[in-house]
């Protein structure tokens, strides 16, 4: 650029003389801006890793892209305890749990949408948008009118909070740390800073003057970094085999490869016009100095972005293969697509030669393809490779360019990975049980059961909140942390046989997912409280489960009103929620609540892990374990007086089981 400035220059002020000069003196601007360094760019392990650190380079994002990021604003560890009680004459348990609220600065280009993220490699929010974990989420694409957060400002204040202006970032609030060991994980996220694929030419103008361009091969994502322009060049132009060409009065980034053949002619012609030009040295690398291969690191798409790695051998080369880290993102495919045009063109650029040409060959673009008339020879394509100004004339090096050739995909294997899918459903239900106890410990409360499924077998569980009162604030009192054996009962239960086993009557359950299962057990397990299950509002007990297809099971041996749950006049109706009370998912509300439980006026707030909502279900009042049970074996005799003696022998919720076997 700084070549075809200072020309212009020099050519107003000196004539052709000092337009040759101005022109050198450019391209000394020129090599110092644009010649390799060692190091090129963000290595593709620099885009994986979350840092912190003050000073670290913000990537410019094109195209879609996963990048970890870096944290720009946090506060500390977010501290809750929930005190609960563990039962009769046991001292109350304090639980703890964490949060953490947090900044992550994605892109100092602006962007359109964050997709996906990870969190220490697991999904943390899926394509559909659900989240893992609880956490309020907000994204800001990084525009110049962009607003600040309002954590942030009601942490630090309005007058010094920053709206990051220009910095595309993502902010969570109260993320809950149990999964990750009470830390911030590392996050990486899938960024989508354009709506579709960018071509490399595109890239670097926008890098360069940020006008518009077009060509060359085509990239999912770009993440452009390092300090300075060229370190985000560089990358970019060893996988796109870019140089500086002419377009009208300015410079811009474009390939060999893409050059028309009517422009290439046009500008040659300007050099040598009808003379040929004559070739003064022929040379030819030896072969063990030429790449025996080219190697293309990236991030593959179909891999959710893990690094894949093409190669092509070099026709004849003998020497260390010339290695390419390019951090954006293409599939297999057209990596290897790219991966042999350029493996052709180091083959190309084994021989070279050299020529002298006048001063106007000081206007010729590096790197360009162009049409040189070369005396002895075939015409062809030779690519600039050098310059350099001598004493009589501009020597030239020409290196081969034996076709104009054009990236295009080529079955390429990228390797197996292990891809993350979307979460599982946050579909579910929640039912509240006013259950009878067990029978064996008298109950001073009480006995509520709360118990969730979802309809997808990796559903996550749910957070509950207990509210006492209709104005009441609502008080954390768990998580349900995995699914119930539960469903609902398909078709209407009869009036019960209480006195025996009933296996002249099934039971037809369906359960809430395919993964749910249930078990027989013997008369001895059923005595011993095997199988107990809640019907409706009624206890029962099963002794053979036998799966039907499509989540659905047949009950036999039934035992009906069980802990002296009178079932609802008439029997339990279909769609009765059933659950097996087993199951160790079930949760057991505090005796607090569940005595708070025995007006109409409670409600359980529930919250599925991952969804948006909650929900509120009202909790039907009662107190069924510490009803008294209907007494047995009722007798009344008449006294020869005339009076009725009536007796019979009461029934204990408490010390129940029948231990000796003697009557």
């Amino acid at each position: 650029m700084a070549t075809l400035v200072l020309t212009a220059v020099g050519t107003a002020l000196g004539g052709p003389i000092g337009g040759a000069l101005g022109a050198m003196l450019g391209q000394s601007v020129d090599a110092a801006l644009f010649a390799p360094k060692a190091r090129q760019g963000p290595r593709l392990s620099d885009l994986k890793v979350q840092t912190s650190s003050y000073g670290d380079t913000i990537p410019q994002l094109f195209g879609k892209m996963r990048v970890a990021g870096t944290v720009i604003w946090a506060t500390d560890l977010i501290e809750r305890r929930q005190t609960r009680s563990a039962g009769k004459g046991r001292p109350k348990q304090i639980d703890f749990s964490y949060s953490a609220s947090f900044a992550v600065a994605l892109s100092a280009r602006p962007i359109g949408a964050v997709r996906r993220i990870w969190a220490d490699g697991r999904i943390l929010r899926d394509a559909s948008g659900g989240f893992a974990e609880a956490v309020n989420f907000r994204s800001y694409g990084g525009g110049p009118d962009q607003p600040v957060d309002p954590l942030i400002a009601s942490a630090v204040g309005i007058d010094r909070a920053s709206g990051f202006r220009g910095i595309a970032y993502a902010m969570f609030e109260a993320l809950d740390l149990a999964a990750y060991g009470n830390r911030i994980p590392q996050l990486s996220f899938e960024v989508e800073a354009d709506p579709a694929p960018v071509a490399a030419a595109a890239i670097g103008g926008a890098l360069l003057a940020g006008e518009a361009a077009t060509g060359g091969p085509v990239l999912a994502g770009y993440a452009a970094g390092g300090g300075r322009v060229r370190d985000a060049l560089a990358p970019l132009a060893a996988f796109a085999d870019l140089g500086m060409q002419l377009s009208g009065a300015r410079a811009v980034l474009a390939g060999p490869h893409w050059a028309s053949i009517a422009g290439a002619n046009s500008l040659a012609a300007r050099v040598h016009g009808d003379v040929p030009l004559r070739a003064e040295e022929d040379r030819r690398s030896p072969l063990a100095r030429v790449p025996g291969q080219v190697v293309l690191r990236h991030f593959d798409p179909g891999r959710d972005y893990q690094t894949s790695q093409q190669a092509s051998e070099v026709a004849g080369g003998g020497g260390p293969a010339r290695m390419i880290e390019m951090p954006g993102a293409l599939t297999a495919d057209a990596a290897q697509g790219q991966v042999r045009v350029l493996a052709r063109s180091v083959g190309d650029a084994r021989r070279g030669l050299m020529v002298r040409a006048g001063l106007g060959a000081l206007s010729l673009p590096l790197g360009q393809a162009l049409a040189f008339s070369i005396a002895d020879m075939a015409d062809g394509l030779w690519r600039i490779a050098e310059r350099r100004v001598s004493a009589d004339g501009v020597v030239l090096m020409l290196v081969r360019q034996a076709a104009l050739l054009s990236p295009a995909a080529v079955p390429g294997d990228g390797g197996s990975a292990v891809v993350a899918g979307n979460l599982p459903g946050v579909a579910a239900t929640l039912v509240v049980f006013d259950a009878p106890g067990d029978g064996e410990t008298p109950r001073t409360a009480p006995l509520r059961l709360v118990a969730a499924a979802g309809v997808d077998p990796g559903w996550r569980g749910a957070d509950l909140w207990w509210v006492s009162a209709p104005e009441a604030e609502p008080e954390p009192i768990g998580r349900i942390g995995a699914a119930a054996a539960m469903g609902v009962i398909d078709l209407p239960l009869a009036a019960p046989e209480t006195w025996l086993i009933d296996w002249a009557r099934p039971i037809a359950v369906t359960l809430a997912n395919p993964a749910m299962t249930l078990t027989h057990v013997t008369e001895a397990g059923l005595v011993a409280g095997g199988n107990l299950a809640m019907a409706g509002n009624e206890a029962i007990q099963f002794m053979r489960a036998t799966p039907l297809g499509s989540n659905r099971w047949r009950l036999e041996g039934i035992l009906r009103e069980r802990g002296g749950s009178a079932a609802s006049v008439g029997g339990q109706a279909a769609g009765a929620p059933f659950v097996l009370l087993g199951d160790a998912a079930v949760l057991t509300l505090p005796d607090a609540q569940a005595w708070q439980a025995s007006s109409a006026a409670a409600a359980l707030d529930w919250q599925a892990r991952g969804a948006a909502a909650i929900t509120r279900i009202a909790v039907e009042p009662g107190q069924h374990a510490l009803v008294p049970l209907a007494p047995v074996h009722g007798r009344a005799q008449r006294a020869a007086s005339g009076d009725v003696d009536i007796r019979w022998i009461p029934r204990s919720r408490g010390g129940a089981r029948w231990r000796d076997g003697v009557e």
